[in-house]
This record gives structure tokens, sequence and C-alpha cells, in this order.
């Protein structure tokens, strides 16, 4: 009997809780509170950032260390500098296509050892991104994995490698020795609640970490609570999916995203 009253106790919090904060909200709420509990962030030395998962940080000296699937660590949250796409909640055009920029600001300025200090800071170096992406691409909608590596190289002068068909284990080690991922998503399948309905087609995040529980902890510039947001790895990796470019490179969401290859990106420090 005290077993029913515990479930029926249980369902109708939930139930409750839903009702109280309506349709979507409910996920936007518990998807907020999985920040609760994850591992201390981690900084290369002499970084500062204003992220506020960093008041309780690990500062890492070494990256690149060797690590392998027999020794990975338990969890792992890298420190990383985050900003929406949209610094400014100006969600134009531009600013609805800026995921890949931001993605690439945020790591960026991690291996920088610089911190994202405000939005006006965050836009102006999305708008210097786009420049360059004009100057050298020729266009700056919906990147692929390629173009996307060739402004962490030529902007940043970063070392990136694609990952084809990636496993979690092969993210994890990358991560565990002090890379950053990019993933490039059918921004859809992520099903994060506080997407605008019904999410983007193409998108773009980095994974910054992981947890014992089998989570990937991200910076996901496609909301403003992108910040050390946390997504099932089963639901990242059924993600996954390159750009395929349509005919009209200046023109946004001219191509296909399902029918795109499963790779990411994993950046680390320039030699």
């Amino acid at each position: 009997m005290r077993k029913f009253w515990i479930i029926f106790f249980s369902i109708t919090a939930t139930a409750s809780l839903s009702w109280l904060l309506g349709g979507n909200r409910i996920e936007q709420w518990l998807a907020d509170r999985q920040k609760d509990n994850l591992p201390p962030a981690e900084v290369l030395t002499n970084t500062s950032t204003n992220s506020s998962v960093n008041e309780n940080v690990n500062v890492v000296t070494n990256v690149n260390t060797g690590i392998t699937e027999a020794d990975l660590p338990a969890e792992k949250n890298i420190a990383v500098p985050f900003t929406s796409q949209a610094p400014h909640a100006n969600w134009d055009e531009d600013h609805n296509e800026f995921c890949e920029e931001a993605s690439v600001l945020m790591v960026g300025r991690y291996f920088q050892r610089r911190g994202i200090l405000s939005a006006d800071d965050a836009e102006a170096a999305l708008q210097q991104i786009k420049k360059w992406e004009l100057e050298n691409i020729g266009w700056y909608f919906d990147t692929t994995v390629k173009e996307t590596a060739s402004i962490l190289t030529g902007l940043y002068e970063l070392n990136v490698t694609e990952l084809e068909n990636p496993t979690v284990t092969q993210i994890k080690i990358a991560l565990a020795n002090g890379n950053l991922v990019i993933v490039p998503a059918a921004g859809r399948e992520l099903g994060n609640p506080n997407f605008t309905v019904p999410g983007p087609i193409y998108h773009n995040l980095v994974i910054r970490g992981y947890t014992k529980d089998g989570k990937f902890i991200t910076n996901d510039p496609g909301t403003r609570k992108g910040e050390a947001y946390v997504y099932d790895q089963s639901v990242v990796m059924n993600a996954i999916h390159d750009w395929v470019p349509g005919t009209d490179r200046t023109t946004a969401r001219n191509g296909d995203v399902a029918g795109g290859r499963r790779v990411v990106l994993v950046v680390s420090e320039g030699s």
C-alpha cells in the first residue's frame, strides 16, 4: 500500500507541475535542472571567462595527453565560454543562421584563453567571422563541416580533424584529451524545448564534456539557455548530419541535412 501511495504521489506531482507550467515549459524546466549536478568545469591555464559554470573550476595545463578508452575519466566538463547565436536576442535572418559562427567563436575564444565578455563583444566577433567567410569562402549561410573547419584554421589557427562516423567513446576520448567537438546536426532531431518550434533545420553546437550517466554537456548557441546544456548522448549521435548544399550558396537553407555525412570536428590548440 505504501508503494502505491509513493507512485500515486509521484504521478500526481508530475501532472500538477505539467499543468502549472503548461505544455512545453515542463520540458524546459526539467532540461534546466539537469545542469545542477554537473562535474566542476575545467579551464586551461590562464583562461579567463565570464561563464557562470566557472565558479567552481579545475585548472588543466595539459591537452592531447594520450588518454585512451582504458583510462577515460568517468566524467568531463570543460569550461568553454558561451554565447547564443543572437547575443542581443535579435533573431533576424543573419542571427538565425549564426549557429556555426557562434560555435566557432566559443571554441576559438576557449583556445585563445579569452572569455566572451558581453553581448556587444560576442556580436562584434560574430560579425568578424561573417566578414572572414565572405572574403575567404564567398558565403556564410549553412557552412559545411569542411567550411567550418576552414574558419577555425584560417581565423583562429587551430588544429581541426574530421571524425567520420564517430562513436560516443571516440568523442569522450577527444574531450578527455583536452579537445573540443563541434557537431553539425539535423536541428529538429535534437528536440531542444528551448528552440522556437519547429526548430532549426541545420544546427551546430559544441560538445564540452560528458557525465557519468550517459549525457553530453554542450554549449548550444541556439538558445540563451544553451550554456552547459545537457543532451542524452543518443540524441546527439542520432542528430549528427553535415549540410548538403544546394545550388545557391548565398541563400539560407538551400540544401539538405538528412542526407549529410555523419561527421564531427575535433578541435585542438594550434601549434
